[in-house]
Order: C-alpha cells, then structure tokens, then sequence
C-alpha cells in the first residue's frame, strides 16, 4: 500500500508496517536509553554543586569520588544523552515529514545496538572508577580500554543512522524530482553532514592516540595533537546539540501555535551557515595553549563571530513568527505579542525558556572569542557557567518542549499532570539561569573549573558566596529533575488514553511554494567541497605545526626523539 499523502491523516500506512508503530519502537527505545542514561547524569549535578559549596561540601553519594561523578555527569548528559535523543528525533523528523519509512529499519536497529553496546562499555568504565578523565577525555589522562571502544561505537553508530538518513532522503528526491526538501529534514541533514565530518576527529584521537595507549601498545603519546582532534570535534558538538532544538523553533513551534514560519529560506540559510562554519572555529577553546599559533587563533577567533550570525537570522526569524503567533491571539501594542504566548503549555514553556536563556549563552559564547577575556576566564568556572546556560539551558530546555508533545504521541496516552510538567520547566529555566550567573561570578572571582575546590585551599573568598548560591541553584534544579520523571511514569503507567486526532505531528510535509530559497541550498556536493577545503585551511596548519616533523611526533607511539612516557 502506498504511504498516505493527505495531510488529514495522522497515521501513515507503509508496506507490513506502520509509522506510528515503527516510531513507537525504533523512537521510542532510543528516548527510553536517552532518559535513562540521564537520570543518572543528572543525579550527579545538583551533587557536584552542594560538594563545591564551601558552606555545605556534601559527599556525593555512592560516587564519593569527585571526578568520577565529574565524569558521569558529563559523558551521560552531554554525549550519551544527546546522541540517543537526537538520532531518535532525527528518526521521527524524516519519517513523518518525507512521509515514508526509514530506508532501512535493519541498519536503524543495527546503528541502535552498536550505540546501546557502546553506552554498556562506556558507562563499565566510569561506574567502576577507571575512566575518570571528565567529559573532554583528553590524554595525559588515560581511561580503561572499555570507555574508549565504547565511544567509539556510539559514535559509529550514529553514523550508520546518519547514513539511513542520507537514503532515505535520496530515496524522496527521486520520487520528488525538483521539489525543495521540507525544512525538517534539510536541517537534520545538515545537522548530520557536520556530525559526521566533526566526529572524524575525535575517532582518530581515540583509534590513533588514546585505545593503543589504553591497551599497553605503546607508553606514549602526543596531547596536543590530542587536544586538537578532540576539539575539531568539541565545539561543533555544540552544534550538534543545537540544531534539532532549532529544527523544533522553526518547524514544530509554529505549526503548534497555528502559524506558519515567518521565513523558510531564511531558517535554510542559518542551518547552511552552522553545518559549515561550525568546524573551523574550535581553536578558541585552545587560546591557552602555547603550541597553537597566533595567526591560527585569530582566524579562528574571527569565524567564532561570524558563526553568531546564523543565531541572530534565528533570533530575528522566531520572534517574528512568534509575534505573528501573539497577534493571532489578540494582542496590541509593540510588545503586546509576548504576553500573548501559550506560557502555561509545557511545550511552548520549553521552548521560549530554552530560546530566553540561549540569548545568555550566545552572548557569553562571544565573549569567550575574545582572546583576552578566553586567556582569563578559560580555567575558571567562566566556562561552566557559560556551557550549562547553552547546553543544560536553551537545548535540554527545548528538548523537554520536544519531548513533552512526542512522548503522548509515542505512547498514545495523554501528558500526565500538564500543569506539574509546566512547572518543572520554570523551576528548570530558574535553577539554570542561578546555576549559570554563580558559577559565572565565581569564574569572574577565580574560581577554577575542572578541579575538587571543596579540598583545594587556594579558591579566592571572594567566589565563596557565588558557590555556596549554586548550591541552591542545585537543589532547585534536583527539585526540577525529581518532576521530569514524575511526569514520564505517569504518562506512561497512570495516564488515560490520547484521541488519535490529538496526535497528528505538527511538521509540514512540503516547503512552501510562496517562500522560494536558492536551488543552491541543497546542493550537498558544493558543500561537502567547501567544508573540506575551510577546514585544511583552518585545520591544517594548526596540526602540522603540533605534530613538528622537524622534532619528531608522537602518533600510535612514534617518536624519533624518545619523549617522556605519560603512563
């Protein structure tokens, strides 16, 4: 039977199966593993805070050590989570909007395995206290052989999701020869074209520098080198994280609110800008570095202010659509539009929280391309505060506005306690702004980042009230944390059934023909050429200058000069 094309028609109908089941299973277990490896990832936080705070310096529970909790809290929240949560968004995003099954459930099952695998090692590693080498994993810190396969696979495994992507949406051009993709899936392209090309990096750190390491073939290596693959991969992750939060401002949210976007190929122009600008700009997380040049952190620096320019089309383009959003609510005046919002939906709760505090990490991001405030802040807990504003404040922000519409929808039962879900958002959007502002502060004062400041006797008394606040922030967001859950079993185990015609997905299955955008746009071969060509450009200097033929490297243990062994 061929897929149903009316719009009228909220479950699709595929040869021996349907999409709503092939969501509820395939979706559906990839948000299960996400939220649960996050339970986990988010107990560790609010524990990390109280343990900091001089005023209290609580142990943390059973992960009595600090960089083991350090750890989880980061792997399990930022690439566990993440990862699991956006492939099976990505999933639902290409099957509902191209209106047809993936092009492979096989290799979508497969692509699950390796990355459930790979989350089994990982996780090994880290709950048995021998990978606690934080959420940046770089050497001279050195984990367990599991933590690194297990990395490994996960990130394999989201390219063969990547790649069920790419046909699938190969397999609806050919049955759509000349039409535009809809804006869905041009940024879960996009969004995967970076991913792929980003993580390449990373897995040459890990295969070339850290598992022959880990596993006792070699007993050296190279951190710079190691450092510079990480973050040709760190910074676009961000990205990676961004873009389906962005996916849901632009194409779910107005649909949600009744309106159409306020401009399609402005919205395809901010993800073309991000998929390729976003790679060659990570050597602003290497400022302090002495083995970096400064040419190279200049251009670097420069780009990082041009990538903010995608973020202000963004800012531009969504508040457009959500002050025609207002008006069609009845509002007057100037600002009239922004009383006008659906404030007491979680969902719409998620996204404008998640947009509100993002302007607060955006422009912090800025201010860390600044070679002269990036040299000062850098080791504090600048950073932190900046990284939980963007990542744990205007995307999982989001993402609980995402989620909180897909889990009825997968489940086919209605939102448990609506106004309960709501409030966790507000007490989540409050805890994070506190979190973010005092360990700003603290970062401002001294405070170093990456480091036990409840045994070190160096911190300036100055932060001390600043940590001791983000220890209410803790409590506020553990609080928040406790009510996510509440809200998932009860959806799922007390909950009463949902109207099938409550579940039809808001996303349009066509771009819109009065808002034409450049045939350019979608040609992904000009762009795959450019993003290689801006990164050997970018990229390459950088590491031929690390790896210093002259005196000799360090790669899978060669190195002519017999430097000292790091094991």
């Amino acid at each position: 039977m061929q897929a149903a094309q009316s719009r009228d028609v909220p479950v699709l109908e595929f040869p021996k199966l349907t999409a709503l089941k092939s969501e509820r299973w395939l979706v559906g277990i990839h948000l299960i593993v996400a939220f649960s490896a996050l339970s986990l990832g988010l107990l560790m936080g609010p524990f990390q805070a109280f343990h900091r705070a001089p005023a209290l310096k609580w142990d943390i529970p059973i992960f009595s050590y600090y960089y083991q909790a350090l750890t989880l809290h980061g792997v399990l929240n930022a690439l566990v989570f993440t990862t699991f949560f956006i492939v099976g968004f990505s999933y639902f995003v290409t099957q509902r909007t191209l209106q047809r099954p993936m092009a492979s459930i096989r290799a979508a099952w497969v692509a699950f395995v390796m990355m459930f695998v790979g989350l089994a090692l990982a996780a090994f590693a880290i709950i048995t206290g021998q990978a606690n080498v934080l959420f940046t994993f770089y050497p001279p810190l050195v984990a367990h052989p599991t933590f690194y396969l297990g990395l490994t696979l996960v990130i394999v495994g989201s390219w063969v999701a990547g790649g069920n992507i790419f046909f699938t949406y190969a397999s609806w051009k050919r049955d759509h020869k000349g039409k535009r993709v809809p804006l869905a899936v041009y940024a879960t392209l996009a969004n995967f074209i970076m991913w792929i090309t980003a993580t390449i990096g990373v897995a040459v750190e890990v295969l070339f520098l850290l598992l022959p390491l880990s596993l006792g073939l070699v007993q050296t290596t190279d951190p710079q080198v190691a450092r510079i693959m990480f973050w040709f991969f760190g910074h676009p992750l961000v990205y990676f994280w961004l873009l389906p939060a962005y996916t849901a401002w632009y194409t779910m949210m107005p649909k949600q609110n009744g309106v159409r976007l306020f401009s399609d190929g402005l919205g395809r122009m901010a993800f073309l800008m991000i998929m390729i600008l976003s790679i060659p700009i990570g050597v602003h997380h290497l400022f302090a570095d002495p083995g970096v040049s400064e040419v190279a952190k200049l251009f670097h620096a420069l780009l990082t202010l041009v990538v903010a320019f995608p973020s202000l089309l963004t800012a531009f383009n969504i508040a457009a659509t959500l002050e025609m959003a207002g008006q069609k609510r009845g509002s007057k005046g100037l600002m009239g539009w922004v009383f006008k919002q659906n404030w007491g939906s979680p969902v719409m709760a998620g996204y404008i929280t998640g947009m509100l505090i993002f302007i607060i990490g955006g422009i912090t991001g800025i201010m860390n391309a600044s070679f002269t405030l990036n040299i000062a802040l850098h080791n504090t807990t600048w950073v932190p505060g900046h990284f939980h504003t963007t990542l744990a404040g205007g995307v999982f922000l989001t993402y609980m506005g995402i989620f909180y519409w897909l889990l009825p929808f997968l489940s086919g039962r209605k939102l448990f306690a609506p106004k309960l879900a709501t409030a966790q958002v507000y007490l989540w959007f409050v805890g994070m702004l506190l979190f973010g502002m005092s360990m700003g502060r603290a970062g401002i004062e001294g405070a170093p980042r990456r480091t036990d400041v409840a045994t070190a006797g160096y911190v300036n008394a100055n932060a001390v009230p600043w940590l001791n606040l983000t220890a209410v922030a803790g409590m506020i967001l553990l609080v928040s944390a406790i009510l996510l859950y509440v809200v998932i079993l009860g959806t799922l185990f007390a909950s009463k059934k949902q109207e099938q015609a409550e579940a039809e997905p808001p996303i349009d299955t066509e771009a819109p023909a009065d808002d034409p955008s450049p045939g350019i746009f979608e040609n992904w071969r000009i762009w795959l050429v450019v993003i290689v060509i801006s990164n050997l450009i970018m990229w390459g200097p950088v590491l031929i200058q690390a790896l210093d033929f002259t005196n000799g490297f360090i790669i899978f243990g060669f190195h002519p000069n017999a430097p000292i062994p790091l094991k």
